[in-house]
């Protein structure tokens, strides 16, 4: 800690409670060779929204080692994640430039103990002290590059280590790929390289709503983070098998996303005073859907939307929103390519009316798998960008004996949902 605060006092950048104690940047330990410095993006890289997703882990035990383990092992993890290290010049070009300029890394101290830290981060947006540059949501939408870096010490001890990761290269399995990837090389054990699904087609003509980015003071939405325990989950799980009609055996994760989404249509109802229809959208991981497999280690986006249509709040008994998930997963069932999901995505926003709700899980996926050489994370945590777009993603608790939810609503309506009795039934210690 002593060598850190010589560090830091050298470096003399201050901010409230946040210390920038040194900035780098980081390149990959072997050249790109130049028949593929030119990344072609997938269709489904060429649809994803041009926003950065941030993911923070926390490790009580961070030795302090030299950060120069942490650099070392980053620079030779891009050499196998070369376009990450690439930029992209414009959001529309569908192809990454691999031209190794690198990528930031930044090492910083807060002067909260870590445990205070996660606990504070429950309730407010400190953790935005923890990204490159406070998470800006504006100049990472407009930057080339693809990947941010942020070493953070605690005072006390600890450190989180933060990725800003662009939307237009990797979902959520990609980055879980990537970091355990990062993680293996700091501790010197053995590799499953990644494999990159390119495509020689461009998109044209087909338009998805898009995720505006906003500075926060801009926003009119709020988010929350809500803990589902596994018994208050068992306990949903029979109450809506008990409705009938259910399809067999709903999951956790199933049962608390037609949860959040009746509540959340029922605080937009109570609100407005009038009834509109509304549209549950779930990201499904496309690896093992195609007639032709993809490994789990295929990176890029590698991910489809489907969806429940809700006329009205009258039809959105649990029940019948698993099932209208469950009947669009079933259609997903015998696609060959990357086409038809494009095709079948275009046609569904194409007939779209109403509000619409994005639902993304990373249950299972080994994001607390993440072992530097210092154990597993206590927590990790996901920031959702600054955008208007109502928004549930749902995530293990780190002992796996629940799930957390961050829930995005226009700030009226969160307001509704954070005094729902019904709802918070099933949310611990309220």
């Amino acid at each position: 800690m002593n060598k850190i605060m010589s560090r830091l006092q050298r470096f003399g950048k201050i901010r409230q409670l946040h210390t920038i104690i040194s900035q780098d940047t980081i390149r990959p330990s072997s050249p790109t060779p130049p028949h593929l410095k030119t990344h072609n993006l997938s269709l489904l890289d060429q649809l994803a929204p041009n926003i950065h997703m941030p993911f923070v882990f926390f490790y009580p035990n961070y030795k302090n080692c030299d950060t120069n383990i942490l650099k070392q092992s980053l620079s030779q993890c891009l050499t196998q994640y070369y376009p990450f290290a690439g930029r992209i010049l414009s959001p529309r070009e569908p192809y990454i430039n691999c031209n190794d300029e690198g990528v930031e890394f930044i090492e910083a101290f807060n002067d909260s103990a870590l445990d205070d830290f996660i606990d504070k981060n429950e309730k407010d947006e400190t953790i935005d002290q923890l990204f490159p540059y406070g998470f800006s949501s504006t100049a990472q939408a407009s930057s080339p590059k693809l990947l941010e870096v942020q070493l953070n010490h605690f005072a006390g001890g600890g450190a989180a280590v933060a990725l800003s990761i662009s939307h237009k290269l990797a979902d959520a399995m990609t980055i879980a790929n990537f970091i355990n990837h990062w993680a293996t090389i700091t501790r010197r054990g053995s590799l499953i390289n990644p494999c990159f699904i390119p495509s020689k087609s461009r998109i044209n003509n087909i338009r998805l709503p898009e995720f505006i980015v906003k500075d926060l003071h801009e926003l009119n939405y709020a988010t929350r983070r809500f803990v589902f325990p596994n018994s208050k989950l068992n306990e949903l799980k029979k109450k809506v098998i008990a409705m009938g009609k259910t399809p067999a055996n709903p999951t956790r994760v199933e049962v608390l996303t037609s949860l959040l989404f009746k509540h959340a249509v029922s605080a937009a109802i109570k609100k407005s005073g009038s009834l509109k229809p509304s549209n549950l959208f779930i990201t499904v991981n496309m690896r093992n859907k195609f007639v032709q497999k993809y490994p789990e280690t295929a990176a890029g986006n590698l991910f489809t939307l489907v969806i429940a249509n809700m006329a009205d709040s009258d039809e959105i008994g649990l029940s019948k929103v698993i099932a209208g998930v469950r009947e669009g997963k079933m259609e997903l069932e015998g696609i060959r390519n990357e086409q038809e999901v494009v095709e079948k995505l275009a046609n569904t926003f194409s007939n779209l009316h109403g509000d619409i709700y994005y639902s993304s899980s990373v249950c299972r996926i080994p994001f607390y798998e993440v072992d530097f050489g210092w154990g597993k994370p206590v927590d990790v945590t996901i920031r959702i960008p600054n955008v208007d777009e109502n928004s549930l993603i749902l995530m293990d608790t780190p002992c796996r004996d629940g799930i957390t939810a961050l829930v995005r609503l226009p700030e009226e309506e969160m307001a509704i949902l954070v005094k729902d009795k019904e709802f918070l039934t099933y949310v611990e210690n309220v």
